[in-house]
């Protein structure tokens, strides 16, 4: 009997001292799954290079199929009802397209690399953060930009030149700031003192100097787009003869040429965003991070290329055409014309790449030009 309730005893002590080690076994993995889970809660769920590569390979395997569709149509004669007014050359609209699809092949490979290796290392590092969305992307993204002010410029907004300049040389300088902190983000990466990309991350100064110039590069640019819309919205809405446009058809006109602007803002300060907290991050406590959660490869990789990339293509998707329609060359450039000529006229020729290819250009007269415009966004197509 004694034997068996020392028996009994052991056990309990036994028992109780498991009980103790799962108890604390328990806190420990709760305290470390908190303290990972606070880690990568910063970005999201964390993503392996394989996923991120299949998620991004096909993202920018779509938008290279329509770039190289865009592209093909836009250098190609084979339109019977334009060919005469297609213009010659290298302009705006092609050097936007071909830029968006260089960027594209260069973002395909390093994506295809990190698919193929199922690793993030230098190669795809460089080719995809720095070349791809430091410099290729941002300067395909100002382009556009500079096509919608120089809309703007033709279409007479009645500001004054300097002040109308001004924008781009920001973005001019911006852009050169930009590029240079990316060239040399670059050089930092491959000079061979660093190992891998993470030891490049958490030590390299060079990267976080680049991170906030890129991040203030995007943020100026989101608010350079804001005011050309603004500038837009401003000079259409001004317009005597707009007011004859039925109130559907004018919302209509004002959302095709806003909503791109719009949209492309947003998604600029959107990676602006991700780019400060990042820097910020690596200031405050250098073992976070938000490059390896889904929130970044959403938030800064793929909305901010995919968003920008789709909206140029739709609002710069007509072919270049030269005056052989019909209208004087002087008719917009003459200070005789802008003073007596109906101003909804200017601005009908000038925005007259976000009507369809194949319209007639219509009368002079503002009335008819109204109904005529407001004929092409209800989508009819006139006769003549």
């Amino acid at each position: 009997m004694e034997q068996a309730g020392n028996s009994d005893e052991g056990r309990g002590i036994n028992l109780m001292s498991w009980t103790w080690i799962a108890a604390e076994s328990d806190s420990g993995g709760d305290s470390a799954a908190g303290a990972d889970f606070d880690i990568g809660s910063i970005g999201g769920p964390v993503m392996t290079a394989k996923i991120s590569g299949i998620v991004g390979l096909c993202l920018t395997s779509f938008l290279w199929i329509i770039v190289s569709w865009r592209l093909f149509y836009h250098y190609s004669s084979w339109c019977s009802n334009c060919w005469h007014y297609r213009v010659d050359g290298l302009t705006v609209k092609r050097i936007l397209h071909g830029m968006l699809w260089t960027t594209m092949v260069v973002e395909g490979v390093a994506y295809g690399v990190m698919v193929g290796t199922n690793s993030s290392n230098k190669l795809t590092y460089a080719l995809l953060d720095i070349i791809g969305r430091g410099i290729l992307e941002y300067w395909t993204f100002i382009i556009g930009t500079a096509h919608w002010f120089n809309v703007i410029f033709q279409a007479r907004s009645g500001d004054k030149q300097s002040a109308l300049m001004l924008y781009p040389v920001i973005l001019a300088i911006v852009t050169l700031g930009v590029t240079v902190a990316s060239i040399f983000e670059a050089v930092d990466l491959l000079s061979g003192v660093y190992s891998t990309v993470d030891e490049f991350r958490e030590n390299s100064h060079i990267y976080r100097i680049a991170l906030l110039v890129e991040s203030v590069g995007w943020g100026i640019h989101a608010a350079v787009v804001i005011i050309c819309g603004v500038m837009v919205y401003g000079r259409i809405s001004s317009l005597p003869t707009f007011s004859q446009v039925r109130s559907e058809a004018r919302r209509n006109i004002i959302n095709k040429m806003i909503i791109p602007m719009v949209f492309c803002a947003l998604s600029y300060a959107l990676r602006a965003g991700y780019l400060a907290a990042d820097f910020a991050s690596r200031i405050v406590n250098p073992d976070t991070t938000f490059e390896a959660g889904v929130g970044w490869w959403v938030g800064n990789c793929w909305l901010p290329t995919l968003i920008p990339s789709t909206m140029l293509l739709y609002s710069i998707r007509k072919r270049d055409r030269d005056r052989g329609d019909g209208v004087p060359e002087t008719f917009l450039h003459s200070p005789i014309s802008e003073s007596h000529a109906d101003p909804f006229q200017s601005l009908y020729q000038t925005f007259r790449d976000y009507d369809d290819e194949d319209e007639a250009v219509g009368s002079k007269n503002g009335t008819v030009q109204s109904r005529s415009l407001e004929r092409r966004v209800e989508g009819a197509t006139p006769t003549g």
